[in-house]
């Protein structure tokens, strides 16, 4: 018995030595010192915004981990990248370490807007690939073949490393080298993870560094010992040398350690094999039964893209976590619960998202001691959804007008399938195209597309085509008239309020407002003006300039009178209104988001919103809005949005015949001067007068120059 341990001590330590002697052959580390980080990923969260939900790929963050899953969407595999700048005349390095849950995955690199990338992928059947797919989808391979000794199990980690040197790029895995690739250019700057069909990997982390003072790296040839790929495997697991039969086998070990089955006395075979297989010695796993649904297929009526499922779990252990998937992709874990006096017994739900057609549900519940299971399989048959709906963003309106040549168009697509593609169509030819979305919490808009055009002078008709899987829609058409010299139109609607029957009368708001008409015609506004106008006049009036407003490209609102703040929302106030309580403000009053909406629409042209409302409140009885004053609006495109006061405070009905900032404001607007400078000054100014009692406040969201006064 003696001597058979010291043989097998004997020939472990010498196994060790061969792992000992492969590892000093390995391409030796980079200190850190000559490595400058260009992207150093540890996935605990999604702020580099990689892809987590398009027609291809789901993904999810979970403890530190990237989980991806190719949604096999049209038979097409799966990719979530990003763009990274890489300047390719340097050496540099990208690292990563991913597994394999099921089928195959890659680190893809060099990624174009067309798909064009390198990739270095690796399956569940240890193959592995080296390749290129060109813009047109065909794939050129530079290496395969299948590496039982270098690759890791499933459950462990594999890392891949991309190195440029020198020119050369060097391919490795494990720290081995695999290929070596000259006179190679990467296509794209974006760098990210593909999936094949029905697959899944979870990444661990992704590091881009350039390298700095290397010398002439000293690489192990593809065919060295390759022992140091062995990793120590996890608790209950054995270590096994793959000898051949018919020899001696003794297998001793503590609970937590390795295993060690010596089968051959030649030492020249175990130089032969040398390397370490991680087995896993797995405990049986919890039995699952389906409650929901309970039957083999469930047909639905009406397409839907959400439905709760449930199962019921026997396990001798707590259960670690219910993983529910739908057409091989990852949908999380479920919600779980113990059952109420069954010991061992758990139930666990969750809802899934399904897609158009037949879908295909299964789950697998892992247990406290590391076992596992998997369900059988339901299906839920949808019917194929609705064509997806497209609503204009910007441009709103059916003809509009801009001098720029590039613009940034916005669309709100509707679909509940994924959406397969979009395309833009400008005067009958084909403009951007895009094929990747990223899905949108949002029920009226699943997805929101930004693309860059170009415009030729004169008209443009543009169209926006949008497929899923049920077909494709058409938008309604856009005319937008492109010219570098056109000229400004300006448009303006003046409110001046004073004469109120049932509050407190006011001096200055029609002053006010003969002065801004005034003052306006002289800057070359066409100029609408309503004085103490009632609800109905005030809603005429908005609704006509609203009407005109296509027409022209800055169009101005400006209101002088009594405003009123409640719940969080802005009321202008007619001189008709009856306020006798907070009910009656929503009825008697022009919310001012009223206005806001109509200049969204014409987001393209320069928006003015002026707003000298916020006097003491006549209707104190049951509230305090106007001693507070407005509230700041949300972001208006294309509009600067100005009110006379900051809120907390009030504005001055002023002691001669204006108010105070109207008139300071009306001097500024007659100077040569950009309009962000026009409300700074007049800021400045009424301060000033006002012994810093009032403060103007002002928000800028426009895209482009203005000056009153050229």
């Amino acid at each position: 018995m003696n001597l058979k341990r010291f043989f097998i001590s004997m020939m472990v330590l010498l196994a060790l030595h061969i792992f000992e002697l492969s590892a000093q052959q390995n391409y030796k580390d980079i200190s850190a010192g000559q490595r400058v980080s260009i992207l150093s990923e540890a996935f605990d969260n999604n702020s580099n915004g990689w892809i987590t939900d398009n027609s291809f790929v789901s993904g999810k963050f979970v403890n530190g981990y990237f989980d991806i899953a190719c949604k096999n969407f049209n038979q097409s595999t799966g990719m979530s990248y990003r763009t990274v700048k890489i300047d390719q005349t340097k050496d540099f390095e990208i690292e990563t370490s991913f597994t394999i849950i099921k089928g195959s995955g890659a680190l893809a690199f060099g990624i174009t807007k067309d798909f064009e990338h390198y990739r270095v992928e690796i399956s569940d059947n240890k193959n592995l690939v080296i390749c290129k797919n060109t813009s047109t989808g065909k794939v050129n391979t530079l290496f395969s073949g299948k590496e039982e000794m270098l690759l890791n199990d499933i459950g462990f980690y594999n890392k891949l490393t991309v190195r440029k040197y020198q020119g050369a790029y060097y391919i490795f895995v494990n720290d081995i080298l695999i290929k070596q690739l000259n006179n190679l250019n990467l296509p794209g700057d974006q760098v990210g993870f593909s999936v094949g069909l029905n697959s899944e990997i979870s990444v661990d982390y992704l590091n881009i560094s350039y390298l700095t003072g290397l010398n002439k790296p000293v690489l192990a040839e593809r065919g060295a010992l390759r022992a140091d790929s062995a990793k120590a495997p996890p608790k209950n697991f054995a270590a096994v040398l793959p000898l051949p039969k018919d020899t001696l086998k003794i297998i001793s070990a503590p609970k937590d350690t390795f295993k060690f089955a010596i089968k051959q006395k030649d030492t020249t075979n175990i130089i032969r094999q040398n390397v370490i297989r991680a087995i896993p010695v797995a405990p049986a796993g919890p039995a699952i039964t389906w409650v929901s649904p309970s039957g083999l297929t469930t047909p639905l009526d009406s397409y839907t893209n959400q439905a709760k499922v449930r199962v019921r779990i026997k396990s001798s252990s707590d259960i670690q976590s219910a993983h529910f998937y739908v057409n091989g992709a990852s949908r999380g874990d479920g919600i779980i619960m113990p059952v109420q006096g069954e010991n061992g017994t758990f139930t666990a739900e969750k809802t899934i998202t399904l897609n158009p057609g037949e879908n295909n549900v299964y789950m697998v519940a892992t247990s406290a001691d590391g076992s596992s299971n998997k369900s059988d399989i339901r299906y839920f048959t949808n019917p194929l959804a609705s064509m997806p709906e497209i609503k204009w963003a910007f441009p709103t309106p059916p003809k509009s007008m801009v001098s720029t040549e590039i613009i940034t168009l916005e669309v709100c697509i509707k679909s509940a399938a994924d959406l397969m593609s979009a395309i833009i169509t400008i005067d009958g030819s084909q403009g951007p195209v895009a094929r990747v979305f990223q899905r949108q919490n949002n029920d009226s808009c699943n997805y929101i597309w930004k693309p860059k055009i170009s415009l030729k002078e004169g008209d443009n008709s543009i169209y926006v085509n949008a497929e899923n899987a049920a077909g494709s829609n058409m938008s309604d058409n856009r005319i937008i008239k492109f010219s570098r010299a056109m000229t400004e139109k300006r448009l303006a609607l003046v409110f001046g309020n004073s004469d109120y029957s049932n509050g407190t009368s006011l001096k200055n708001p029609k002053n006010d407002a003969d002065l801004m008409e005034v003052t306006l015609k002289d800057l070359g506004f066409t100029v609408m003006k309503q004085i103490n106008a009632g609800k109905d006049a005030m809603e005429n009036a908005i609704r006509d300039f609203s009407r005109r407003l296509p027409e022209y490209n800055v169009a101005l609102f400006y209101y002088a009178g009594h405003g009123v703040q409640v719940d969080g929302v802005n009321y202008l106030i007619p001189v008709d209104a009856k306020l006798e309580s907070k009910v009656d403000v929503s009825f008697e009053t022009i919310e001012v988001t009223k206005i806001t909406d109509q200049l969204k629409k014409n987001s393209a042209a320069t928006n003015i919103v002026i707003l000298d409302a916020c006097r003491n409140n006549p209707y104190k009885s049951w509230a305090r809005g106007g001693n507070e004053g407005f509230k700041p609006l949300g972001a208006v495109n294309g509009t600067i949005v100005a009110y006379s006061t900051s809120e907390g405070m009030t504005a001055a009905d002023g002691e001669g015949a204006n108010g105070l900032f109207t008139e300071e404001l009306v001097k500024q607007m007659q100077i040569p001067q950009d309009i962000e400078s026009v409300f700074k000054k007049t800021r400045k100014e009424v301060m000033a007068r006002s012994n810093n009692q009032q403060m103007p406040v002002d928000w800028s969201y426009l895209t482009g120059d203005f000056s009153f006064k050229k």
